[in-house]
C-alpha cells in the first residue's frame, strides 16, 4: 500500500526517510499486523512495558473471577493441579476427535504460509526484508529482540483460529461450503450439542439469512484482497477511495474471520468418531453460532479491526489535523496502543466456550461468560495464563533459532511464518481448552421435589440425555 501513501501518517512528525528513527520502526510494526497478525516494537528502543500489561491482565481476570464465585473458589481451582491435568486432557482429547477440522486446517494454513514465502523469496523485495530486519537490530541486542517477540506474541494466543479470513484457499473454501450447503435438501439436520434459551436465536432453518450475508461477505473479501493485491497494497488494507470503506472492510473481515472460527467452535464441540466426520462438511452448525462467533473474534483479536479502521479512517483526516494532538493519538493508536489494546484480550477469551454452546445469540455468549468465570473462574484464569506462556515461549524459540542466521531478506518473513506454526497447536488447544470450560459451565437439571416449582428458562438439548429427560419436569440446578 506504499503508492496509497499510509507513511504520511508518521511523517507529519518525524522524516519517514531518516534511518532508525520513530515513523520507520513503527511502519514496520502496523504492516508486519496487518500483513501477517505479528505484534512487534513499534519504537525504536526497547521497552518493557509489554510485560507489565501481561502481567496485569491475568491479574484482572482473576479479580473478575473473585468477584463472581469468591475468593476462596477462585484460589482453589487456581491451585487444582489434578483439575488442570483434567482439563488439559479432555482439551486435547476434543482436538483428536475433531480430526477433520485440524487437518483441513494445518493443510490450508502450512500451504498459505508456504506460498507466500515462496512468492516473496522470488518475486518480493529481498533489500526491502533486510532492512526491515536491521531496522530492529539496529537498536536491540539479540536477547531484547527475541524477548520482545515473544512477549508480543503472548498477547495473541488465538490469533491462527481468530485470524483466518486472511487465508483465501479456506475463504474461497468457506464460500462454496456455504452455498452447497443452502442448496442440501436434508430432511433432518444434525443438531449441535448445545443449548436453547427461550427467545434467543432460532433453530438452524431459521439462518438462510446469515447463511447468505456470510457468502456474500466472503465473496466481497476475497475481491476486495485480490484488487488489494493487484493494486500494490502490500500488507496494509486499501482505501482512501470512499469513506465508507472504513466501516465496511473491517465488517467484511469480522463476518469471515467469525464463520471461520464458528466452524472450529462447531467441530470442537460436536466431535465423534471418524465414521461422523467422513461425509461432506455441514454449514449449518457454524452457521447457528453467527454472530456470537464474530463478537468472539471482535473479542481476542480487537487490535486486528482497531488497526484497519483507524488506518483507514486517517487516509480521510486533512494533514493539519495530523500534524496536532490528532495526528498523536492515530500514531500512538496504531504503535504501542494495538499492543495494550490486544493484551485486554486476554481477559474476555472465555467468552469462546460458551459461544460455542449457544445458538449464535450475542446476549446468550455474554450471560454465558457470567456464567463461566462464577463455576469456573479459577481454571479459566489458568488457561488465560498457559496459554499466553505457550504462544509466548514457542514464538520466542522459533525467532532465536531464525536470527541466529545472516540478516537476508526472508530472515523475518520466515521467523514470522515458523512463530505462527508453533502458535498454532497452542491456539487451537486454547480454543479446546475454552469450549470444555463452556461445556462444564452448562445449567444442569434436576428433578422437580414440587410440582408448582416455576418451569426452567433454558432447556439442555446435549444430545443423549434428552430421550431420558423427556417427559419429566426440570428445574435448573
Amino acid at each position: 500500500m506504499d503508492s496509497f501513501g499510509p507513511p504520511w501518517i508518521w511523517a507529519q512528525a518525524t522524516g519517514f526517510a531518516a534511518p532508525a528513527n520513530p515513523a520507520a520502526t513503527a511502519y514496520l510494526a502496523l504492516r508486519r499486523w496487518c500483513g501477517g497478525l505479528t505484534l512487534s516494537p513499534s519504537r525504536p528502543a526497547p521497552e518493557w512495558d509489554v510485560f507489565l500489561i501481561l502481567g496485569a491482565a491475568p491479574l484482572v481476570l482473576a479479580v473478575a473471577a473473585s468477584l463472581f464465585q469468591g475468593p476462596g473458589t477462585t484460589f482453589r481451582q487456581v491451585v487444582d493441579v489434578f483439575g488442570h491435568a483434567r482439563l488439559f486432557r479432555e482439551a486435547v482429547t476434543r482436538i483428536w476427535q475433531a480430526g477433520r477440522m485440524v487437518t483441513i486446517l494445518l493443510t490450508c494454513t502450512v500451504l498459505s504460509w508456504t506460498g507466500s514465502q515462496s512468492l516473496a523469496f522470488f518475486s518480493g523485495d529481498a533489500e526491502r526484508g533486510r532492512s526491515d530486519l536491521l531496522l530492529l537490530e539496529r537498536s536491540r541486542g539479540p536477547v531484547e529482540l527475541i524477548l520482545e517477540h515473544g512477549a508480543a506474541a503472548a498477547t495473541t494466543p488465538l490469533r491462527d483460529v481468530a485470524g483466518l479470513g486472511d487465508y483465501l484457499p479456506l475463504l474461497v473454501a468457506a464460500v462454496v461450503i456455504v452455498y452447497s450447503s443452502a442448496r442440501s435438501r436434508s430432511s433432518s439436520p444434525k443438531p449441535g450439542r448445545g443449548y436453547a434459551a427461550e427467545g434467543d436465536a432460532g433453530s438452524f432453518d431459521d439462518a438462510s439469512g446469515w447463511r447468505s450475508a456470510v457468502g456474500a461477505c466472503a465473496i466481497l473479501y476475497v475481491l476486495y484482497r485480490l484488487f488489494a493485491r493487484a493494486a500494490g497494497g502490500g500488507e496494509l488494507p486499501v482505501g482512501n477511495c470512499l469513506l465508507l470503506e472504513v466501516l465496511i472492510i473491517p465488517a467484511l473481515m469480522l463476518a469471515c474471520d467469525g464463520f471461520l472460527l464458528a466452524w472450529i467452535l462447531a467441530e470442537l464441540r460436536d466431535g465423534g468418531s471418524a465414521d461422523d466426520q467422513a461425509g461432506a462438511i455441514d454449514a449449518r452448525p457454524a452457521i447457528g453460532l453467527m454472530p456470537a462467533a464474530c463478537v468472539v473474534c471482535l473479542a481476542v483479536l480487537p487490535a486486528r479491526y482497531a488497526a484497519t479502521l483507524i488506518l483507514l479512517a486517517s487516509q480521510h483526516l486533512p494533514a493539519t489535523w495530523m500534524a496536532g494532538e490528532a495526528g498523536r493519538a492515530v500514531r500512538w493508536s496504531l504503535g504501542p496502543g494495538l499492543l495494550m489494546l490486544q493484551a485486554g484480550s486476554l481477559v474476555v477469551m472465555g467468552i469462546a466456550g460458551p459461544a460455542a454452546w449457544g445458538r449464535g445469540s450475542i446476549r446468550e455468549a455474554v450471560r454465558g461468560l457470567g456464567r463461566l468465570l462464577t463455576r469456573e473462574g479459577g481454571r479459566l484464569v489458568v488457561v488465560a495464563v498457559v496459554a499466553a506462556l505457550g504462544c509466548g515461549c514457542l514464538s520466542a524459540l522459533a525467532y532465536a533459532v531464525l536470527f541466529l542466521l545472516p540478516p537476508a531478506g526472508w530472515v523475518l518473513p520466515a521467523a514470522d511464518a515458523y512463530a505462527h506454526y508453533v502458535s498454532l497447536p497452542v491456539g487451537l488447544w486454547t480454543l479446546s481448552a475454552l469450549v470444555q470450560l463452556g461445556e462444564q459451565s452448562l445449567p444442569t437439571a434436576r428433578l422437580a421435589r414440587d410440582p408448582n416449582e416455576v418451569e426452567p428458562e433454558i432447556v439442555p438439548i446435549r444430545g443423549q440425555g434428552d430421550a431420558a429427560a423427556e417427559g419429566s419436569a426440570l428445574t435448573l440446578g
